[in-house]
């Protein structure tokens, strides 16, 4: 099992979007909710590359801005929100993730999140649930290039087209197509065109270990 990280199995969302414009406001620039809600699920440069093009646009000196410094900023506003306000578990995942332990089934976390924001969020996850973490520095490419998916897959020993990925976003789910496995999406910000490969689920609640089985059988049949 290979998951994302917001939107799937948690929704720090809301701490990112709410971080982004704190942070940009900062600067006397204009940014949204609605600005902030179509990079989700992004990459961390087209992120910073939307940004400071909002934000050179109303007069910031981007040229001279510590883009590092900035984006771990907007990091530690998440990190921040994580630690006081707790981990929004999005429903029915705790429970598939304890399912899936049980039975003894290896699961990773492949997501655009840095580092420091996954680390905050995991510490808040039952113990043993998680064999595998890629995150946005380990790898050349961001989603929707399946290398993430590729790497903990091969992190876990298996093939990707062995995997089932779980996802919410559109570039997450061309990342986990492209590399081959069975993609669940689960509704997020904006819907996402079917696709071979690709079963939508109208969330978490109530789906195991058993019910993953059955779904993988209907798509890749023996």
């Amino acid at each position: 099992m290979l998951f994302d990280f917001d939107g799937t199995l948690v929704d720090t969302e809301p701490y990112w979007m709410q971080g982004e414009i704190d942070l940009i406001n900062s600067f006397g620039v204009p940014w949204t909710m609605e600005d902030a809600r179509k990079l989700c699920g992004t990459s961390r440069e087209y992120s910073l590359r939307v940004q400071l093009t909002q934000m050179a646009a109303h007069g910031v000196d981007v040229a001279a801005l510590d883009v590092d410094r900035f984006y771990d900023q907007l990091c530690q506003e998440v990190v921040d929100a994580v630690t006081d306000r707790g981990l929004p578990w999005v429903p029915g995942a705790r429970e598939l993730l304890e399912d899936l332990k049980a039975n003894r089934i290896p699961c990773a976390i492949v997501s655009n999140s840095p580092p420091q924001v996954l680390a905050a969020g995991l510490r808040h996850f039952p113990a043993g649930t998680i064999h595998a973490i890629i995150d946005g520095d380990m790898v050349a490419q961001g989603k929707p290039d399946p290398e993430g998916y590729q790497l903990a897959a091969n992190l876990l020993g298996v093939a990707p087209d062995d995997c089932i990925v779980i996802e919410d976003s559109r570039t997450g789910v061309q990342a986990g197509l492209a590399a081959g496995a069975v993609v669940l999406k689960l509704p997020g910000q904006f819907p996402v065109p079917d696709a071979p490969g690709q079963v939508k689920l109208p969330g978490l609640e109530g789906v195991n270990l058993a019910r993953l089985r059955e779904i993988f059988a209907e798509v890749r049949p023996a």
